[in-house]
């Protein structure tokens, strides 16, 4: 006889029926279950809204990798060569150097080499993939953590090189009959833009976050004023649609900032629209700029000091609306500085800090006399390079 409880009922209106009986096991297994994802949610917020998420994932990710006491990984070697730059991506290591342009992985392997005779090496990146190149030369390798995607050889002289977010690339060149040119190459490496600048000199040029828009730095006189210019091209067409003009100001970089042209000028920074309007600035007031990096996600990393140089200074960082959105005293002389991802490396003379966008400290590592140039990957670690050889710092 199952044990089901019996209502008898009002035996003179009705018979007596049976009733189910709560279940209190699956009760309690909802209310465990409900609960259970109410926590995994609130915890993932707030790891992924901290430092904790990435470093959860490197402990997995990099779980075998061969670390010292410091947590340091000695992953790439090369030929000891100080003219060589760098960039970082997906795990594998960039070098361009006046003798070689390579591709090294995290195994230790060569995924790619070429020998080359660079005047003058340079390397441009957007975390996706990078473009290696000859300043004066006429050579470009445009190159992912596997290796070589293609290999570009321009018709004139290359000033500079710049990858967008699309893998779209701008380049200027010192172009026979003009003052100079900027080409654009789309993702397959075939060119699809050019416009020739016969009254002033391009200083630089970077692809719109859409891939739509090509802005170029030119330079010139308005009014008896030394005047630098952002000229606006719309890539389907030949005539520039519009240009910013910012008197008095010597341009430095120019670069996308959440779709926005971050220029970065002797005496502010500028978020300039497609339309050529200027959205926001920030002005270095009676600062003056001694570093910068705008390769954080949504912000622009800048080392300000009222010296052009020396160890004081102040670390900060600014969103395309023009306000910072932290800052911290730097506490010794900075060799280099690097942002990536929500990170900003900042590689002093005898020690390295990474903070996160805020300004906050999120490790420090000591012992770093052998690095000269620092890389910030956007997992929170961070690649030291040196003459010889290059570590993976994993905090």
């Amino acid at each position: 006889m199952d044990k089901m409880k019996f209502d008898p009922g009002n035996p003179q209106e009705e018979a007596p029926k049976r009733i189910q009986p709560k279940n209190k096991k699956k009760k309690w297994l909802r209310l465990a279950v409900v609960t259970a994802i109410v926590l995994a949610v609130v915890a993932l917020a707030v790891l992924w809204d901290s430092t904790t998420f990435d470093g959860l994932r490197r402990s997995f990710v990099y779980a075998r990798a061969d670390k010292d006491e410091n947590g340091c990984a000695r992953l790439y070697s090369y030929d000891s060569d100080r003219s060589g730059c760098f960039a970082t991506l997906d795990g594998s290591l960039i070098r361009s150097s006046l003798s070689q342009v390579s591709v090294m992985g995290e195994d230790g392997n060569m995924r790619f080499h070429e020998s080359v005779k660079f005047r003058c090496a340079a390397i441009d990146s957007n975390g996706k993939r990078a473009v290696a190149y000859d300043i004066g030369g006429t050579e470009l390798y445009v190159l992912d953590s596997k290796g070589l995607v293609h290999h570009i050889t321009c018709d004139s002289e290359v000033q500079s090189a710049q990858l967008g977010e699309d893998n779209k690339l701008a380049v200027v060149v010192n172009k026979s009959g003009y003052k100079a040119a900027a080409y654009v190459y789309d993702a397959a490496g075939q060119l699809t833009f050019e416009f020739d600048s016969a009254d002033k000199f391009i200083m630089t040029a970077a692809v719109s976050g859409d891939g739509k828009h090509l802005a170029a730095v030119t330079m010139g006189q308005s009014d008896g004023v030394f005047t630098s210019y952002v000229v606006i091209y719309r890539m389907n067409r030949k005539e520039p649609t519009a240009t910013c003009e910012l008197p008095g100001e010597a341009v430095y970089d120019l670069r996308t900032v959440d779709n926005t042209f971050c220029v970065v000028a002797e005496n502010a920074l500028y978020f300039v629209a497609n339309n050529g309007t200027i959205n926001a600035s920030y002005p270095f007031e009676e600062s003056y700029l001694r570093r910068c990096s705008l390769q954080g996600d949504g912000f622009a990393a800048l080392l300000l000091g009222r010296y052009k140089s020396g160890a004081q200074g102040t670390l900060l960082t600014v969103d395309e609306r023009g306000k910072v959105i932290g800052q911290v005293e730097a506490d010794g002389e900075v060799l280099d500085l690097s942002a990536s991802g929500n990170y900003v490396a900042a590689l002093y003379s005898d020690h390295l800090t990474i903070y996160d966008k805020r300004m906050r400290e999120c490790a420090t590592l000591s012992n770093v006399s052998a690095a000269r140039e620092i890389l910030m990957r956007g997992d929170g670690s961070a690649v030291l390079a040196g003459n010889g050889s290059a570590a993976l710092y994993l905090p």
